[in-house]
């Protein structure tokens, strides 16, 4: 786990993404850790904080996974939802961070086939941020639920 970051990289972060992080994800970067912790590989961090297996945090991946890539006019990836869970191969779980209660989806990055709709690639998982983080404390599998069906 990575030490908790200060009201200065909450601030950064929000700043760099364009969006604010929902209160609770704020509160547990601030008073936790800065990522490290959680499902999958991790809940990753914000910058200095837990990266995932490729070294981006949350700001550097959202902004690659936002930028427009020239021979794959179908790819675009939502506005302020943030990839905060690396599963491993190009799957991340993201919040929605500009409707609250904040839902939770699985992205399969690694599934996105050229002309293909964004729809393809995105799996509903949790409505929201809290419900997905107790039902993580919980003991739930969450990776089983959407795909070991």
């Amino acid at each position: 786990m990575s030490p908790p970051c200060d009201t200065q990289a909450i601030f950064q972060a929000e700043t760099d993404l364009g969006f604010p992080l929902p209160d609770l994800l704020r509160e547990i970067y601030m008073t936790i850790a800065n990522g490290g912790f959680g499902p999958g590989y991790g809940v990753m961090g914000l910058n200095g904080g837990f990266t995932d297996d490729l070294g981006d945090t949350v700001e550097k991946l959202y902004a690659r996974y936002r930028t427009t890539i020239p021979d794959e006019p179908t790819w675009e990836w939502p506005e302020g939802w943030l990839p905060i869970c690396h599963w491993g191969c190009v799957i991340y779980s993201a919040v929605d961070c500009l409707n609250s209660p904040y839902p939770v989806y699985f992205m399969d990055v690694s599934k996105k086939e050229p002309g293909e709709s964004m729809e393809s690639i995105t799996y509903f998982h949790r409505p929201s941020l809290e419900k997905w983080l107790s039902d993580w404390m919980a003991g739930k599998n969450l990776w089983k639920e959407v795909w070991e069906k």
